[in-house]
C-alpha cells in the first residue's frame, strides 16, 4: 500500500488548479442565460461587473482568451479580453444587421461582428451558431458565439 504525504497531495492540487486556469469558457445553455441580481458581488468591487438583465449572445475566442456577453434590448455589452485581465463594459450598444457597437466608458470603440454560419472552438472542438469578431480599439479578436435566448427583429418596410 502506498502512502501519501500532504505535501504531495497539495503539488496535485495546485497542479490541477493551474491546468484549470488555461481552459476556454464553456457556453452556457439557453436557461442559465438569466443574471441573478442576488448572486453578483457589489458594484465596484472589481470582482464581476453589475448584472445586465437577460444575456441573449454571448461570444468567446482564444490566444488570447477572451469572451463578450450581450443583454437584452441592447441593455448592454460587457467584454473582458487578455484571459480576463482587461474588462470593458459598453452601457446601450447599438445593434445592427452584423451585430452590436459602442464605446466603453474610457472611449475605447468596441464593435462585435457575427457571421450566422456554423463554427468550431479551435481548442475544445466545441460547435457555435456563429463565427464573431470582436474589435476593441485597433486590436481584432475572432472566435465563435451563440444566441442564447430566440431573437426578434422588428422590421420597418
Amino acid at each position: 500500500m502506498r502512502t501519501y504525504s500532504v505535501a504531495t497531495a497539495l503539488l496535485a492540487c495546485i497542479a490541477l488548479a493551474a491546468c484549470q486556469q488555461d481552459r476556454p469558457p464553456v457556453a452556457m445553455p439557453a436557461d442559465t442565460a438569466e443574471v441573478s441580481a442576488a448572486s453578483a458581488p457589489p458594484a465596484g468591487s472589481g470582482a464581476v461587473p453589475a448584472p445586465m438583465g437577460t444575456i441573449v449572445f454571448r461570444a468567446m475566442g482564444n490566444e488570447p482568451g477572451w469572451m463578450a456577453e450581450v443583454g437584452e434590448a441592447s441593455s448592454g455589452m460587457r467584454v473582458e479580453v487578455d484571459y480576463g485581465q482587461t474588462h470593458y463594459e459598453v452601457a446601450a450598444p447599438s445593434e445592427g444587421a452584423d451585430g452590436w457597437a459602442g464605446s466603453a466608458a474610457d472611449g475605447t470603440p468596441i464593435r462585435l461582428v457575427v457571421q450566422r454560419v456554423p463554427c468550431q472552438d479551435d481548442m475544445s472542438g466545441q460547435s457555435f451558431d456563429a463565427k464573431v469578431m470582436l474589435t476593441v480599439g485597433t486590436r481584432q479578436l475572432h472566435g465563435c458565439g451563440n444566441d442564447l435566448k430566440p431573437r426578434h427583429r422588428t422590421s420597418t418596410a
